[in-house]
């Protein structure tokens, strides 16, 4: 991802956190926002920043809902930490296995599950077919390319695991989440 699209005007920024373009100024000089002028003295509000005060000034409300699928529980707690961390309001749930989490998912739509490419029995066009109908994005841990076949809703996150990659692609879904709610 680019610097330009981790950055938002005071205006995206107000409108994302509901409030005026002058409070997300004061802000700015508080230091409760990071961000930097254009040579033209506009303000540009880092993403990561908005994020991180969103997440306080809802109290720790989740924005979005990720299901780990079949993680190992070292893999599980580093997802916690990042997501900790990066202060993302994110609620994460564990599912030891498919069906787990398709009981899970019966209970309490996750915006995204994240789980290996190579799960046995899963017929990976099919699922991310249906996921794509009910609005779930899929994010597949591999550490071969991109299989043929699958859409490009699809997050693909390379092993070795970077954790930056995976802050990006959440980032990304985040944003989105809270454009949807406004």
């Amino acid at each position: 991802m680019s610097e330009q699209h981790q950055l938002l005007s005071t205006r995206q920024a107000a409108t994302l956190l509901g409030v005026s373009v002058r409070t997300i100024q004061l802000w700015v000089e508080q230091g409760l926002l990071s961000a930097w002028k254009t040579p033209g003295g506009h303000r540009r509000i880092v993403q990561e920043s908005l994020l991180n005060l969103l997440h306080k000034r809802q109290r720790l409300q989740p924005l979005t809902h990720l299901l780990c699928v079949d993680p190992d529980a070292d893999f599980f707690k580093l997802i916690q930490g990042l997501c900790q961390q990066w202060n993302f309001p994110v609620e994460l749930q564990q599912a030891r296995n498919a069906v787990d989490a398709l009981l899970m998912m019966g209970q309490h739509k996750p915006e995204l599950i994240l789980m290996k490419a190579d799960q046995q029995g899963v017929d990976m066009p099919l699922l991310q077919q249906e996921l794509t109908q009910h609005q779930v994005k899929l994010a597949l841990l591999s550490a071969e390319d991109p299989q043929p076949g699958l859409t490009m809703e699809m997050i693909w996150l390379r092993l070795p695991f970077e954790p930056l990659q995976f802050k990006t692609e959440l980032q990304n879904l985040l944003f989105a989440r809270l454009q949807q709610s406004i």
